[in-house]
């Protein structure tokens, strides 16, 4: 019977710690503790997507959501004086990028915002490293690509020599254009250019405002070419070449940071830690509710 009842007065123990701990985050005042002056780094890798996919062995990915997440993070933290947006991103996602691009700006009104390109940052990845207040690109970099693609895939000869026929039953001329059952007709392809060459005007518009250069000197430089880290910099794609080290710097110098900065880092966590956390962050802050509620709320008296 002690025993059982060490357990539960143990259990008890843990319980209200985390019930005093989610208390306090959740009365203290919004701008948290101040642990001395920071630089955040928010990492943008992999494909940029809507969405991250599923299943433990998704591929990488960043979504506009969890980057927006992670962003709020560091402007409502007071310590945090400026942020390093890591890229290493083959793009992806038109939507997906401008609004990653749309939040980064956002943000730099706030708080000096820098880009780090890692070892690719073409297309979607240069598109939202564009809109930050500075970029520095690894000297082994390769960026650029500024351009639009869609692909079909059309396999109505693989379907033949198989022996398998497609029945489609449509309401809409135009709804089975991108099955793959059969190629493009002359004005679909006309149809889909028009929109790839929306998105492309989009691209450099976005790019030559970010960036404060001419259309004119965009389109020039872009046609989907890549290009080096030296001879971005000579193009005005970026403002310097540096490693990763002179990118913090930097950020520190925007920010008013003096000496060596502090680092705090926002990403994704493993997925055990992740539904270990969500639990026991949902099993505290009943209990810190029921405290508040009651009265208990930490402070001066």
């Amino acid at each position: 019977m002690s025993r059982n009842l060490a357990i539960a007065a143990g259990v008890l123990i843990v319980l209200v710690g985390i019930s005093m701990l989610s208390a306090y985050i959740i009365a203290r005042p919004a701008d948290g503790i101040i642990a001395g002056d920071r630089v955040a780094v928010i990492k943008i890798h992999g494909v940029i997507s809507m969405n991250a996919g599923e299943g433990v062995l998704a591929a990488e990915a960043t979504t506009p959501e969890e980057f927006r997440s992670q962003l709020e993070q560091a402007l409502h933290d007071s310590s945090v004086k400026a942020i390093l947006v890591e890229i290493n991103s083959p793009g992806g996602s038109v939507v997906a990028s401008a609004e990653i691009a749309e939040a980064i700006k956002e943000a730099r009104q706030k708080k000096p915002v820098v880009a780090w390109l890692g070892e690719i940052a073409t297309s979607g990845g240069y598109y939202v490293a564009s809109a930050s207040s500075y970029i520095v690109a690894d000297p082994g970099t390769i960026t650029g690509s500024i351009g639009v693609i869609s692909v079909f895939p059309e396999y109505s000869r693989l379907l033949e020599k198989l022996g398998i026929n497609m029945t489609v039953i449509k309401a809409g001329e135009y709804k089975d254009f991108s099955t793959g059952y059969r190629p493009l007709t002359e004005e679909e392809r006309r149809m889909v250019e028009e929109i790839i060459y929306d998105f492309y005007e989009q691209f450099i518009a976005e790019v030559a405002s970010n960036r404060n250069l001419s259309k004119e000197h965009v389109r020039s430089i872009a046609e989907g070419r890549i290009y080096s880290a030296k001879r971005a910099r000579e193009l005005g794609l970026v403002d310097e070449v540096g490693t990763r080290q002179v990118a913090i710097r930097k950020a520190a110098e925007l920010g008013g940071i003096e000496g060596e900065p502090k680092l705090v880092t926002y990403e994704r966590k493993p997925l055990f830690m992740e539904l270990f956390a969500t639990g026991m962050e949902r099993l505290g802050y009943g209990f810190a509710k029921a405290l508040l509620e009651s009265g208990a709320r930490p402070g001066l008296r």
